[in-house]
């Protein structure tokens, strides 16, 4: 398609919001490290509507509008788990757009509220099927609708194979992610690990193309999924737990993997060898329900989530993961810089 050339007037509330996302604070984490290891977190938090994924719906406005596919007033669809649906219906709003979102039953009502602020209208696909209930919807709700909204779809595009469309990388969306590593080695020019949390991928394979070679990439996913882990090392999640990837009740890390959908971000990031090691994180329910499962207590020795760091109180759960998996990681190494991303904050979450 032929990208069009927006007018002045149109591209002032685009530059306005490109002033105030990005350039997020990269601090020390305050905490006791051994081994005179530096942990680094990458405040995503500070973005306007509190993501990193503010980056990402900035861009895919930018691309989709750029394209002539959508306009101001047009209806445009998201899925989401949660951060990335605050960031999408904010930037939406401003840029005059009626935001529509679908959104798992059962999600924090804080971040649900924080959408609804933002004027978007969600939708819930059952609970039990969590984000795995998405691709149903989508068929259902865009055939209904038809040619009525426009799918941003942030985690993937569609790609013309031999035998149809196959899941894509959204190259829209990791060129957006890669401004986080850019800004990180602006003030840390060596990067000994990055750790980032796998969802869909795009946090993984985005920022890794503007990392050295010389960079440890070691991503972390709860012990329920173990999406990226079982991918990396097939077959070692059962043989050394005892049990499937995905076998106990749903975790409560969002924002991270869950099996049900094959993210290309996430394949393409293994078969390229950007991934180094896959820390798998877990929390007392999941170390409840592993050991009424199995009778084991294996999970136990893993990283948690559920633990409060001094100074850090506002990191949201997926990046007080992060710091628990960067302390593992400091056990074995010295002098080295670890960054992790602090995605959102403590108030995003219910509990």
């Amino acid at each position: 398609m032929t990208q069009t050339t927006m007018t002045l007037d149109r591209r002032h509330p685009y530059d306005n919001l490109s002033d105030r996302i990005g350039n997020t604070p990269l601090i020390r984490f305050q905490g006791e490290v051994p081994h005179g290891n530096r942990i680094w977190i990458k405040r995503e938090y500070d973005n306007p509507f509190g993501s990193h994924y503010d980056r990402v719906y900035l861009a895919l406005f930018d691309h989709f509008e750029k394209l002539g596919i959508i306009k101001p007033g047009s209806k445009v669809l998201e899925t989401t788990s949660g951060t990335a649906g605050v960031s999408y219906a904010g930037i939406g709003r401003e840029l005059g757009y009626e935001c529509h979102v679908a959104i798992p039953k059962g999600m924090d009502n804080a971040v649900i509220e924080a959408i609804r602020q933002q004027g978007a209208t969600p939708y819930f696909t059952p609970e039990q099927d969590y984000i795995a209930g998405f691709p149903t919807f989508l068929r259902s709700f865009l055939r209904e609708h038809r040619g009525e909204f426009t799918f941003l779809n942030h985690s993937m595009t569609q790609q013309r194979g031999p035998g149809g469309s196959v899941p894509a990388n959204n190259e829209t969306t990791l060129q957006a992610m890669a401004g986080i590593t850019r800004e990180i080695q602006q003030e840390l020019p060596v990067v000994d690990y990055f750790i980032p949390a796998v969802g869909n991928g795009s946090s993984i394979l985005g920022p890794a193309m503007e990392l050295e070679d010389t960079t440890k990439v070691v991503v972390f996913e709860s012990f329920q999924s173990a999406v990226a882990y079982d991918q990396k090392c097939p077959g070692d999640y059962e043989r050394r737990y005892g049990i499937k990837p995905g076998t106990l009740p749903r975790h409560k890390l969002r924002g991270t993997s869950y099996p049900g959908i094959d993210f290309p971000h996430i394949r393409n990031a293994i078969t390229q060898g950007i991934i180094d090691d896959v820390a798998l994180v877990s929390d007392a329910e999941i170390d409840r329900h592993y050991h009424a499962s199995t009778g084991r207590d294996d999970t136990v020795s893993l990283p948690h989530w559920d633990v409060q760091f001094m100074g850090h109180k506002d990191l949201g759960k997926t990046g007080r993961a992060g710091i628990a998996v960067a302390l593992r990681l400091a056990e074995k190494v010295a002098d080295k810089n670890l960054v992790i991303i602090a995605y959102d904050k403590a108030e995003r979450y219910d509990r």
